[in-house]
């Protein structure tokens, strides 16, 4: 799996590119906030109430880091998100996010340089940059931009490890496999590929240099829940894991591999468009990066093998179920057609403006699906966070307390502007527990929000002092119960 070294890098360039991603980067998270758009998905509002609850609470601390999701987005988030009015419109997760993309777009360009040339470079950097569904996602507080820059970023170095038998560039690719452990458990599939491509391109220091860094990620992880939780796996089968989301309910896909690269298949089509895998497909016969490309092709395996495994569904609306869900998980495919991209502008230098071109044309005809999935699918969240945190900004008084479970119920202070401070809820074990199991003795909060079959919501209707002032009730979400003490 040799790489073709066809030009060498430029420095300049790279900070030349840098900048320009930068602009667009901030144009695009100008417009996303201008639309209001940063918080509509539920994971994206999620993300940054995790961030701002670790210093913002009753109990604020390392405690508040929590399982399932991985904690290095949460912790670069968290310093915004001390700005209330960051906090409020989604701006304290778009600022990472988007210096995440800037590096993971000077990564790609660095390593396009070195195997396809300046032409390939500004091909693929562009194919990459202008990809409207992954624009939107780094306007927001979303895992995949970072998730990008690491990946990309370890395929970068891994490849100069290999080349120059480097210990130090083998060390810099196990940083960047540190922040993809510990964003997205993607990740966690591609170290052992990179360890045995340095082991057999690079030689046994540059392996074992990479695996003692990247090992870290996945080893703080383990230990993190072990201590913590009681169990080193409770985020993969613990509450609230993928896999007891889903508990084993059926979804094309599911132990099926045909369907499963089907679904994943068309998914991609709907994301990137069909210009631009033609575009790709052309590509792959000029193609001599024998290493990149196989990097870039192990994350839509892992999609592929996890759509199999029957914990992680992806739909979009031309195929059953005809629906929105987990579409963004196919610009895992964005890296190999990028790789593929600039493999066929080295070989036609004449088409390196017009590939882009020609692979952003299919966005005139088509929606963003990725965008227009976030749209759709928060239609009714949105209404009822904003109808429970029009009620608070009215009648709430600072200091009187809420008990709410925390989730998507937290949007609605997001949206009140009221701080995390203000209430109890599983981040305050304790507190949370016994008002639980004995509201009557222990529970004194003026206000409390659930969602019906919560314990919250089961713990009031075994109580009395408390009347239920507003009960939402939309399609496709569940029901929404406002309390309200009435009795001291």
């Amino acid at each position: 799996m040799g790489v073709l070294k066809s030009s060498a890098p430029s420095p300049l360039s790279n900070l030349i590119c840098a900048a320009a991603l930068a602009l667009v980067s901030a144009v695009a998270i100008w417009f996303v906030q201008a639309e209001g758009t940063a918080l509509f998905y539920g994971d994206a509002a999620a993300h940054l109430n995790i961030a701002r609850r670790l210093f913002d609470g009753r109990n604020p601390g390392y405690e508040q880091v929590g399982t399932v999701w991985l904690p290095l987005p949460h912790l670069l988030m968290m310093p915004f998100a001390r700005v209330d009015g960051w906090w409020h419109n989604g701006l304290a997760g778009a600022i990472p996010s988007g210096l995440a993309w800037v590096a993971a777009g000077t990564f790609l360009f660095a390593l396009l340089r070195r195997i396809s040339g300046i032409n390939g470079a500004v091909a693929g950097t562009a194919v990459f940059a202008l990809q409207p569904n992954l624009l939107y996602l780094q306007a927001t507080p979303m895992t995949e931009p970072l998730f990008l820059a690491g990946a990309i970023g370890m395929l970068l170095f891994s490849t100069r490890a290999a080349a120059r038998h480097s210990a130090l560039d083998a060390m810099l690719a196990g940083v960047c496999g540190v922040v993809t452990t510990l964003t997205r458990y993607d990740g966690w599939f591609l170290l052992p590929f990179v360890a045995l491509y340095l082991l057999a391109a690079g030689g046994k220091k540059t392996s074992f240099a990479f695996c003692a860094v990247a090992g870290l990620g996945p080893g703080y992880w383990l230990a993190h829940n072990w201590i913590m939780y009681s169990d080193p796996l409770e985020f993969y089968r613990g509450v609230g894991s993928a896999k007891d989301i889903q508990k084993g309910l059926p979804y094309p896909g599911a132990h099926n591999w045909w369907a499963a690269l089907r679904q994943f298949s068309v998914a991609t089509k709907a994301v990137l468009g069909w210009p631009l895998l033609a575009i790709s497909f052309a590509g792959f016969i000029w193609a001599r990066a024998g290493w990149p490309i196989f990097f870039c092709l192990l994350a839509p395996i892992y999609y592929v093998v996890n759509l199999h495994g029957g914990d992680s569904p992806i739909y979009v609306p031309e195929v059953y179920p005809f629906s929105h869900y987990n579409s963004r998980y196919a610009l895992a495919a964005l890296p190999l057609c990028a790789v593929l991209t600039a493999a066929l502008a080295s070989r036609w230098p004449r088409l390196r403006f017009v590939l882009p071109l020609l692979a952003l044309s299919w966005f005139l005809w088509h929606p963003m699906v990725v965008k227009d999935e976030g749209k759709r699918n928060s239609e009714s969240r949105r209404a009822w966070t904003g109808e429970v945190a029009e009620l608070l900004k009215r009648e709430y008084q600072a200091g009187t307390g809420i008990w709410m479970p925390f989730g998507n119920l937290t949007a609605v202070l997001q949206e009140a502007g009221i701080p995390i401070v203000e209430t109890i809820h599983q981040g305050d074990k304790l507190e949370f527990d016994r008002n639980a199991a004995r509201p009557d003795l222990f529970l004194d909060t003026a206000w409390v929000i659930a969602q019906q079959g919560d314990p919250a919501s089961k713990a009031m209707h075994r109580t009395s002092g408390y009347a239920c002032v507003k009960l939402i009730a939309l399609q496709y979400e569940p029901v929404i119960e406002v309390w309200r003490r009435v009795s001291p």
